[in-house]
């Protein structure tokens, strides 16, 4: 199964990637998170109420393109395989994120539930990050 979702805020590209661009501290913008850290190439990240751990690999990280993927590796989430890329491009208004996922649950008739929670994830997020940026921004200007 395959979700995507399209944001655009209003601040520069290298405003929005500076934070949307830092694996290790996703937690400062992702309210489904209370925590997270990286080691290497694994990035762990503790879901908010109790909602367990996950470990993540960041499997190509593109400052020049602002642009990462990462695959779910271990966690609370019923996923077989989970691959999710995760990038930020110039728009008239400011910055377009993308972020979207290819996954498969180990109960294939749990997988529309699973796309609607990673879809509200991402949607959250990417206002929470939307907040983050704005607030920070100057007037925006793209080339």
């Amino acid at each position: 199964m395959r979700v995507t979702e399209t944001y655009v805020i209003r601040a520069t590209p290298d405003a929005v990637w500076k934070i949307g661009g830092d694996t290790a501290n996703v937690a400062d913008w992702i309210p489904a998170l209370e925590k997270s850290h990286q080691h290497g190439d694994l990035r762990y990240a503790t879901f908010a109420n109790d909602g367990g751990e996950a470990t993540e690999r960041i499997v190509h990280h593109d400052d020049p393109q602002r642009s990462y993927t990462y695959e779910y590796v271990s966690g609370p989430l019923p996923l077989s395989f989970y691959s999710s890329n995760f990038t930020v491009n110039p728009h008239p208004e400011g910055a377009e994120v993308g972020w979207s996922a290819e996954f498969a649950s180990t109960s294939p008739e749990s997988e529309s539930e699973l796309a609607a929670a990673i879809t509200g994830i991402y949607r959250s997020a990417l206002i929470e990050l939307a907040s983050h940026t704005e607030a920070q921004r100057g007037p925006v200007s793209v080339e």
